[in-house]
């Protein structure tokens, strides 16, 4: 316990995580209609990576590089909607949850701790 106090960096993790909330959509709550999108027609794009957005379930993407920047897009039945670039450098936890917003459909990135909703297995 005494040497983790002293050298706490020999426990950081070397990669980040992110995980993915399903998508809920619910036209009525939609705030800007030129952003509604049927859930199974999303999709999204990490990087070079390309996904469907999950629906009942979250996923985790695990191994992601710590010092670059990471490019999020997200698509709507293969049309880029809105995208964005991060660095886990930029929160205070390398384990981060990625989920649109259920009012306006924006999408939102948060850290995995304060996002009870983005549970995966």
């Amino acid at each position: 316990m005494i040497v983790a106090l002293i050298i706490p960096n020999c426990f950081a993790e070397e990669s980040g995580s992110l995980r993915i909330a399903p998508a809920i959509v619910d036209a009525k709550r939609m705030g800007d209609p030129g952003l509604y999108c049927k859930a199974e027609k999303y999709s999204l794009k990490i990087d070079a990576k390309v996904m469907a957005w999950p629906l009942k379930e979250g996923v985790k993407l695990s191994g992601l590089d710590l010092k670059t920047f990471h490019r999020v897009i997200v698509l709507c039945d293969h049309t880029p909607q809105q995208s964005f670039a991060f660095r886990f450098s930029q929160y205070d936890s390398n384990q981060l949850c990625l989920f649109l917003n259920d009012l306006y459909r924006t999408l939102q990135l948060w850290e995995a701790k304060r996002s009870p909703w983005c549970k995966c297995k």
